[in-house]
């Protein structure tokens, strides 16, 4: 049932709107209305999904100059609404269409609340993997209202935030953006246009969307009069904000878009591969990725038999792409192979739905594989059909074409580099089948307009500034294959030119050829002394120094130069070191003075390049090297004799080895001269014989030793002065055995060990002895190395005259003073303590530990525990390998 008021009569009849309601809905809902009817301001909220506004004309008014209209409003929400998220009265606010001035806000009860949600059922959806969820709760909003006829028409719409998080098309945050439903009734601008009714969306809402598969979705629409409708994607409005979630009265129109995200906008909601039919209405593609997306499709209505638009709805869903999978055979819309005949086959719907695969390549070759790979015989155009799930429930197919034509090689190349000349472009693809019947070039150069680009297949283009420009060339044939070639050309002022040898000298006797290359014409000048002054290499023979100049000018017109300045000796100038001394094996730069251009160095012992102005030498006995200086047939010679010197035969002396306290004397030779270092502990640090006197840890000392008659540079060496230091260890200073109980002694601190006094030990001549004490005794032990360094230890031994057993005290306090603060078993001829626990009056376990020594320090869980008295337990192996347990109480004083 469907309530409507006049304007007049709204007032009173909210009042009586909840016993109308407890009348005509069950308990219930009549629950529902009255707890949510009481909300009167709303809470910040992100809960809506879309929806959509449209009115039904009703015919004549109840006062002059008055239409009837029935206005109403589905707004879709999330299906779980908190009490902040809906109300049961709303406004509508109406503005006049031309000014936008706001006219009426006329309040409105919701007339109807109800769930959509789709089956997640296999019966329902059997050819679905993944099955989503979808819900939405639409909440219809209606009243009739008499509007003054007027020219202009109405503007109705109602605003609300937010809508929900996580939208994958809206800038984050989405849950911060609002919502505007609007719908426009007509004006009599348009004759007989106030009397129409609008058109009205299908209420299809819960279609499932795979991501990467293609789908359908319907927005079609019905119009009660048989206008023509056109249907496009347009941009969601926003409205609404964080600080005003549900104004009572919406802003003035026109409405602000909500903020895209990147690659998403309001004609692209779903991206470039999502379109809607403008015919009907139907939305397909392939879905993009998964997440949720805002769409709103506009259905404009025109006058039937007229282009005359006469009204337009607008529709906002909220629509959820999820990782489902469908049971689908897609195929691309065609494939073309162009370089073999060899192509791979996948179906672009993958779902964990698909059992079988039935493929036919169009060649009479079949294949059940998932992704086939096949090879064609022939080229030609072929049929590729797949059927997946043959005879099976959810099965489909696809066909496509396939064409197989390989052979194609495209390509292109150029003439000409300079700007302001004509670069000849030429297409010089080859292909196998078909003929080339497409170009398109594109010649990187959008400054040059309507000449940037051409259809010939041989076109000219200038550029008219230098530098690097990306051709690009796009070529077909007739059998469909097409490819795209990318090249840089490089555009010059002038053509490429280079010359060589740059400016050279030659002897008066001879002669030299001219080197330029480059593609063109070439012009010498001047003509003196010149084979030919048109060629690119021609022959000079110049008696005085004299410069060449070429000009090199291309097809195009395009022209460059360049020179080579030759110079011309009658003689070699040349002037080598002198004799030279070095120490054996260093090396030396031996430093040329000539104007020659080619040498010659003999002999080539211990030479670095023989053939260079300024070797390195680095000759191990006395050598004299020639050296010969060539400008063309003209030498000249020269030589300089290197004596090697030995280095001085630097020794530092043997490593010693002292005891603390103890000296050493170092004793260097090979040198005149003598360099201690660090001079720490040495009686002087000049000389070749010091004394490191009692040194305090190992010195390293490196001794730098120089020759005054022979080679003059230093030369180190090292020796080492380490000293013993001897730390004796016994042990532990006491310990304490049972009468009977075997006691292994363990000492270190060198290699040779001596006990004193040898009573009940095995060996007193080793480092780890058995003792089988009867009574108290300190034993000796003195530790020493091979050169007579020692040192001593001691260690005391009480004897207990018991059987060994675990002794347990009655009592601690862990007050943290040090005295009696860990409760622990004394283990008296114990081999181990395998386990020591204890427990509170309650049997909980508080401390539990293993080995010798081990204690409670009165915590439980970091807390210091109450004083009270708390149980015990232990186990252990005595020496004897028999096993102990003992059990007792202990009191913890605080």
């Amino acid at each position: 049932m469907h309530l409507t008021i006049s304007v007049r009569k709204r007032q009173r009849f909210s009042l009586f709107l909840g016993h109308i309601l407890a009348l005509i809905n069950n308990m219930k809902k009549l629950l529902f209305v009255t707890l949510f009817s009481l909300v009167t301001s709303f809470s910040f909220a992100n809960h809506t999904k879309g929806g959509w506004m449209y009115y039904e004309y009703l015919g004549v008014g109840s006062a002059a100059n008055t239409l009837k209209y029935r206005i109403t409003l589905k707004l879709y929400t999330i299906c779980n609404l908190n009490p902040g998220q809906f109300n049961g009265s709303i406004n509508f606010t109406i503005f006049n269409s031309t000014t936008n001035q706001n006219l009426y806000n006329i309040p409105v009860n919701y007339d109807n609340l109800l769930d959509i949600q789709n089956c997640t059922t296999n019966e329902c959806h059997p050819c679905i993997n993944l099955i989503p969820t979808i819900c939405y709760k639409i909440i219809t909003y209606q009243t009739v209202v008499d509007l003054p006829t007027i020219a202009a028409g109405y503007t109705i719409a109602y605003q609300r935030c937010c809508r929900i998080s996580g939208i994958n098309n809206i800038q984050s945050p989405s849950n911060s953006v609002g919502e505007t439903w609007t719908v426009k009734i007509p004006g009599t601008a348009i004759p007989g246009a106030e009397t129409n009714s609008s058109a009205k969306f299908s209420q299809n809402d819960t279609a499932i969307i795979c991501q990467g598969s293609n789908f359908l979705f319907d927005f079609s629409a019905t119009d009660v009069d048989g206008d023509s409708l056109v249907y496009s994607f347009v941009s969601a409005f926003a409205g609404g904000s964080q600080s005003s979630p549900a104004p009572d009265i919406a802003t003035n129109p026109p409405y602000s878009s909500v903020p895209y995200s990147g690659g998403f906008s309001g004609t692209q909601p779903l991206g470039s591969g999502v379109n809607i039919n403008p015919n009907t209405g139907i939305v397909t593609g392939i879905a993009p990725g998964s997440g949720i997306y805002v769409i709103t499709a506009l259905v404009s209505e025109y006058r039937k038999g007229t282009n005359i638009k006469i009204g337009e709805v607008r529709k906002s869903l909220h629509i959820e792409v999820t990782n489902c999978t469908l049971t689908q055979a897609t195929l691309n819309p065609e494939y073309i192979s162009c370089d073999g005949f060899t192509l791979t086959f996948i179906n672009n719907a993958s779902s964990a739905n698909i059992l079988t695969y039935d493929w036919e390549f169009g060649d009479g070759n079949v294949s059940t594989q998932m992704s086939p790979t096949h090879t064609y015989l022939v080229a030609g155009d072929y049929t590729l059909k797949l059927v997946v799930n043959r005879g099976l429930p959810c099965s489909d197919s696809a066909t496509s074409i396939v064409k197989v034509y390989p052979g194609f090689r495209p390509d292109f190349d150029f003439v000409g580099y300079c700007q302001n000349t004509p670069i000849q472009f030429r297409d010089i693809t080859t292909a196998d089948y078909g003929i080339i019947n497409s170009w398109n070039w594109n010649f990187g150069d959008p400054a040059s307009g309507v000449n940037n680009t051409s259809t010939l297949p041989m076109p000219t283009h200038s550029y008219a500034n230098i530098g690097p420009y990306d051709v690009v060339f796009i070529v077909k044939t007739t059998k469909g294959c097409t490819d795209t070639i990318r090249k840089t050309i490089n555009i010059l002022d002038k053509p490429p030119l280079s010359v060589f040898p740059k400016d050279t000298l030659i002897c008066v006797i001879d002669t030299l050829q001219l080197n330029a290359v480059g593609t063109g014409t070439y012009n010498w000048t001047p003509n003196y002394n010149i084979s030919n002054v048109n060629i690119g290499n021609p022959l000079v023979s110049p008696d005085v120094p004299t410069t060449y100049y070429v000009t090199l000018t291309d097809a195009f017109g395009c022209f460059g130069s360049d020179s080579i300045r030759v110079d011309v000796r009658s003689f070699v100038t040349l002037f080598t070191a002198n004799d030279t001394t070095i120490c054996q094996t260093d090396s030396i730069r031996l430093n040329t003075i000539s104007d020659g251009l080619r040498f010659v160095w003999t002999p080539t012992t211990g030479i670095n390049n023989p053939n260079i102005k300024n070797p390195t030498v680095a000759p191990l006995v006395t050598t004299t090297y020639k050296v010969e200086a060539y400008i063309g047939k003209c030498v000249a010679e020269d030589f300089v004799t290197v004596i090697p010197i030995p280095y001085p035969a630097a020794n530092a002396g043997p490593d010693q080895l002292i005891c603390v306290g103890g000296s050493a004397q170092l004793q260097a030779s090979g040198g005149s001269s003598y360099v201690w270092s660090p001079t720490a502990f040495l009686t002087a640090g000049n000389i070749p014989n010091p004394i490191s006197v009692r040194p305090t840890d190992n010195v390293r000392y490196i001794v730098t030793v120089r020759d005054v008659l022979g080679c003059p540079k230093p030369v180190k060496d090292t020796m080492f002065v380490n000293v013993a230091k001897i730390i004796a260890n016994a042990g532990p200073r006491d310990t304490v055995v049972v009468l009977g109980q075997p006691l292994q002694l363990n000492a270190g601190g060198s290699t040779n060990y001596s006990w004193t006094p040898s009573t009940w030990l095995n060996n007193p001549f080793i480092s780890n002895p058995i003792s089988n004490p009867q009574n108290n005794i300190e034993y000796v032990v003195r530790v020493s190395n091979s050169i007579g360094c020692f040192a001593t230890d001691t260690i005391l031994v009480k004897v207990y005259f018991v059987q060994p057993d675990l002794f347990v005290p009655n009592a601690f306090s862990p007050n943290g003073d040090g005295d009696n603060d860990i409760f622990r078993p004394i283990a008296l001829g114990m081999k181990s303590m395998d386990l020591f626990r204890v427990y509170n009056r309650w049997g909980q376990m508080l401390f539990s530990g293993t080995g010798i020594g081990v204690g409670w320090d009165g915590r439980f869980a970091g807390r210091p525990q109450e004083s009270a008295t708390y149980v015990w337990y232990a186990e252990g192996v005595d020496y004897l390998n028999q096993k102990i347990k003992r059990k007792g109480t202990v009191i913890l004083l605080r």
